[in-house]
């Protein structure tokens, strides 16, 4: 305590206090001098507090006292009521505790009691929330406060920024100037414009045409959001109808009681990781927090220290093996067949155990792939190519491309059909032609004579 009468001292008699005390003199204090003292330095903090001790009754002056500590995230070393009744008899060892931890960061906790009347969220009960009017109100709480939060912000890198006040009238002044020449600039083209015939139905026009463009970006952002809240929709949709199509190819040719019994082995395995293997992986997480938080709070520990518990290690392991050898020795056949039996039990645990690690590292290792190929097929319809097909789909590809060959080829036979066909006609009609060339000329060649 001594250490903390003089650390006390010495804050006090420097700025902004200027005490004069000394150890002893500052030791022998009243309990109501000390906590006036005390409610000098939160007066110093925050001047609300700034009052007669002797005026006021201990219960509101404790009262006031946590309220404000609390405000600048004190942590008493005891317990609240312990704290309060040290407040209000004016404890040597409470007083001196917190003023210990006030007056190396006055400066910062005036900052903070300042900012902590306005950033006091108030917890309002859900069943009061349900009112319209005090949720709205709560709300509109809520966010004067982060609206608060970032004036604030704005005001301390406004007050650190390297911007001096001659500065500010200099940005001010050629404001100013600028304002000046705009001014000028639209009273000459006022002055031009007043002569132009229709000013107001152009003047309406141009209205007219910023609202419609105004409204046209309106609506262009709008599309932009809806596409993007679609094209969402339809990832979201094609996923589970994927998962549809496989749940059906994979209940396809299953019946109802093969499909009962995957279910209750699905369940069952879940079962034994939810209620033996999770609870055991926690308590064994538990278990070394537990020692590790307790090497954490003993000493530092050397390497003589470390060669000493090793050897205490090995002397328990020796001594282990020992009794264990014992126990073998006095061993009946009774036991021997138990010890059988629970040599087989712990041989099936261990396997449960392993093949539940590898259900848990092959579930782990399915949910990956599922999201890589369903972040590939994402990335595939951005870039326009084609949905990969599943097993069963790509069956009814291969049967469908297969249909349409044997469709292709009867196609392709008759084409062929028909070619030779038109090559016979072609033939036909050449022939046709060539004879009755001949008859014509025949009939109209003067040496033959007519009958």
């Amino acid at each position: 305590m001594a250490d903390q009468v003089k650390q006390i001292v010495d804050a006090l008699s420097k700025e902004p206090f200027n005490k004069t005390f000394n150890i002893i003199s500052f030791d022998n204090l009243e309990p109501l001098q000390l906590l006036q003292i005390l409610n000098d330095v939160f007066t110093y903090i925050d001047t609300k507090n700034k009052m007669d001790l002797r005026e006021e009754l201990p219960e509101a002056m404790a009262n006031r006292m946590l309220k404000f500590l609390s405000l600048l995230n004190y942590q008493p070393q005891c317990s609240l009521h312990e704290y309060q009744t040290g407040i209000i008899t004016g404890d040597k060892g409470i007083v001196y505790q917190t003023l210990v931890w006030l007056l190396p960061r006055v400066d910062q906790l005036k900052t903070r009691a300042y900012l902590g009347q306005y950033l006091v969220r108030i917890d309002v009960p859900e069943e009061i929330l349900q009112d319209e009017e005090v949720d709205q109100a709560n709300t509109e709480y809520v966010e004067l406060v982060e609206k608060f939060k970032e004036v604030h912000k704005s005001t301390e890198k406004l007050k650190n920024s390297k911007y001096t006040a001659a500065d500010v009238k200099k940005d001010i002044a050629q404001m100013e100037q600028e304002y000046e020449q705009i001014q000028k600039t639209i009273e000459r083209k006022k002055t031009r414009v007043e002569t132009i015939p229709n000013l107001e139905e152009l003047l309406g026009a141009a209205r007219n045409l910023r609202r419609e463009q105004e409204r046209q970006a309106s609506i262009t952002e709008q599309k932009v959001s809806l596409k993007a809240a679609i094209q969402t929709s339809e990832a979201q949709c094609q996923r589970l109808l994927q998962q549809l199509r496989e749940i059906k190819a994979a209940t396809e040719n299953m019946s109802v009681d093969k499909l009962m019994s995957k279910l209750e082995d699905e369940y069952r395995s879940t079962q034994y990781l939810v209620e033996e293997k999770l609870p055991k992986e926690v308590a064994l997480k538990k278990k070394n927090c537990t020692s590790l938080q307790k090497v954490l709070l003993e000493p530092v520990v050397g390497d003589d220290d470390i060669d000493e518990l090793q050897e205490s290690a090995q002397e328990l392991q020796a001594e282990l093996n020992e009794l264990h050898q014992q126990r073998l020795s006095r061993v009946d056949p009774g036991d021997e067949k138990l010890a059988m039996f629970r040599k087989q039990a712990m041989m099936i645990a261990r396997k449960k155990d392993s093949l539940a690690e590898e259900l848990k590292e092959y579930t782990n290792e399915w949910n990956a792939a599922e999201e890589e190929l369903n972040r590939r097929k994402a990335e595939m319809k951005r870039s326009g190519a084609e949905e990969v097909l599943t097993g069963q789909e790509f069956k009814q590809y291969v049967s469908m491309i297969r249909n349409k060959g044997n469709v292709y080829k009867a196609k392709r036979a008759h084409m062929a059909d028909l070619r030779a066909e038109k090559g016979v006609l072609s033939r036909t009609v050449d022939i046709l032609q060539a004879q009755y060339e001949h008859v014509r000329e025949t009939i109209h060649s003067p040496s033959i004579p007519v009958i």
